[in-house]
């Protein structure tokens, strides 16, 4: 089992992505399970960036930093080992019902709220940045966040579906942009689909520039007007236009009091969840109080 700095064992990968792997581990110090994301040779500095800007959010749902440094030629960052599936890979069979939908946009939204509140732009909000606790909704990934008032130069990196238009055409990611990062977010969540679709991620982005986004009520006929009214501001090609992300927490708080959502048959969300890691979407079974598959 490798260890790193004398002190992480790592366990099994989690996670990939552009500047390395995340691991479950242990710090064998403390005895506490953590996410260990490793680098590539040259990412120390991006790295310690990222910790830098996770760690000035103080908020449940932002994963928490605690380490960062070498071993050696690689470079780690320790974070909270979050215990849950993301959203991601819940959505792979088709939407959420309605009801858990407004739970996870809501914790997203407060999320951004606290991150846009310490000066940081998360810039890549997507389902797989999101993971699912048995309370919590948690925000993770900051590798490609930004301080709102960087000028270092413009963000353009983020995921096709989910990229703000400003983003494509290369202008600074802002709070704007991650509010229409979590529009799309919250069409996949309760559609199944994101916004904008297409053959290749090139068409995808050409569309948040050009097209205008499919109101939310054309793909689930039976969608409050309130809300989508509010996908629609999210989703507004002009990101003076759109609005807050703690406007977005206020107004989803309100909805999820109205018992006027359309219901999904919970038995189709159990067989879901049952095809992925038992130990992983316990806790999304119990919050719906729905029984095990097993």
């Amino acid at each position: 089992m490798t260890r790193l700095a004398d002190r992480y064992e790592l366990r099994r990968v989690v996670g990939r992505g552009g500047m390395g792997r995340v691991w479950a581990a242990r710090d064998v110090w403390s005895g506490r399970e953590v996410a260990v994301k490793t680098a590539l040779p040259g990412e120390g500095g991006a790295l310690r960036r990222e910790a830098a800007l996770a760690a000035a959010v103080d908020h449940p749902g932002v994963v928490d930093v605690h380490d960062v440094g070498h071993d050696g030629v690689t470079a780690y960052l320790v974070m909270e080992l979050v215990d849950g599936p993301d959203l991601a890979a819940v959505l792979d069979d088709g939407p959420v019902p309605p009801t858990e939908a407004m739970r996870i946009g809501h914790g997203v939204a407060d999320a951004l709220a606290a991150v846009h509140g310490a000066g940081v732009v998360h810039a890549d909000v997507k389902p797989a940045n999101v993971v699912l606790t048995d309370d919590t909704v948690v925000l993770v990934d900051f590798g490609v966040a930004a301080a709102s008032q960087d000028d270092a130069g413009p963000v353009t990196f983020g995921t096709a579906p989910y990229m703000a238009p400003e983003q494509v055409a290369s202008a600074p990611a802002t709070p704007a942009s991650d509010v229409y990062a979590l529009g799309c977010l919250l069409t996949a969540t309760l559609t199944g689909r994101p916004p904008f679709t297409a053959d290749s991620p090139t068409e995808v982005l050409q569309h948040h520039v050009r097209a205008s986004a499919p109101r939310l009520r054309e793909l689930l006929p039976d969608v409050p007007a309130r809300l989508d009214d509010l996908v629609a501001r999210m989703l507004d090609k002009d990101p003076a236009a759109r609005c807050s992300a703690a406007e977005v927490r206020d107004l989803l708080a309100e909805l999820r009091e109205e018992p006027v959502l359309p219901a999904t048959p919970l038995r189709s969300v159990r067989d879901r969840a049952s095809r992925l890691d038992p130990d992983a979407t316990r806790p999304i079974l119990e919050l719906l109080q729905l029984p095990s598959a097993a």
